[in-house]
């Protein structure tokens, strides 16, 4: 399997623990996430897309998958996210680019 994949499924069977063990903050983040990522002015794509160029640029492994699923699922292209990474590299540097390649890797199972 993919490690970017296998990332994202550990990633994904530790959050319900996390929302068990730290109730009362992981309930708030999902709250905030929920109302920041809903249609609005911006739409769930686009905020997608513009979260995922922010975990690029801040390197948070999980965020970048998590986040390049639901771009995906919210009908994000390959060209989209790709741009979305580029303007995480122009902001974030040589350390952002060096987390694209995950993001390639996730493209590459996700969108052959």
């Amino acid at each position: 399997m993919n490690p970017a994949i296998e990332a994202l499924a550990d990633f994904k069977e530790y959050k319900p623990k996390l929302n068990r063990e730290l109730p009362k903050p992981m309930k708030h983040l999902d709250e905030l996430f929920a109302a920041s990522l809903a249609e609005g002015a911006l739409s769930t794509k686009q905020k997608e897309l513009i979260v995922l160029g922010i975990a690029v640029a801040t390197h948070c492994e999980p965020c970048i998958l998590v986040h390049l699923e639901k771009a995906i699922a919210a009908g994000a292209s390959k060209a989209e996210i790709l741009e979305a990474s580029g303007l995480a590299i122009a902001m974030g540097g040589g350390t952002a680019m060096a987390y694209v390649p995950l993001v390639l890797k996730f493209l590459e199972e996700h969108c052959a």
